[in-house]
């Protein structure tokens, strides 16, 4: 069985996560670092007013934040939706057809507060928005 590119990178980050279990290692990356570096192919994505991230400043319950991501870019590809502080940041992935306008909107859970991370692809570039987002335990704060 050939081994893809993917599998190959998600077999090499949990070996390296597992090796780095117990000790902490100066400058390591987040694993939303990781994540975003993962989907977006090692590329920086650059902030553009052009992508909006739509979600409440306070969610009363961390189970079902909503949220919308718009884009006025042109032939978006692809719209990555990622959760700051949640164990596996990456929340959702959504491939487009270029017919399609570049919206989608959908409930995330959060652990915690923490940044709502949107990334759009657009051609061969990467574009993201964030928002932070207060969630409160229980609906009391």
């Amino acid at each position: 069985m050939a081994q893809t590119r993917r599998s190959f990178l998600n077999s090499a980050l949990a070996l390296l996560l597992a090796g780095g279990a117990g000790r902490a290692w100066p400058n390591s990356p987040s694993p939303l670092d990781l994540a975003i570096s993962l989907e977006a192919g090692g590329r920086q994505p650059a902030a553009s007013g052009e992508v909006t991230l739509t979600a409440p400043d306070i969610a009363e319950d961390g189970a079902l934040v909503p949220v919308t991501v718009e884009s006025t870019l042109p032939g978006v590809e692809a719209v990555w939706i990622f959760v700051e502080k949640n164990p596996t940041p990456l929340a959702a992935r959504f491939h487009l057809d270029h017919a399609l306008d570049a919206f989608v909107s959908l409930r995330v859970k959060m652990n915690e507060s923490c940044e709502l991370i949107a990334l759009v692809k657009s051609g061969d570039e990467y574009f993201i928005a964030s928002k932070p987002v207060r969630v409160l335990a229980g609906g009391c704060g």
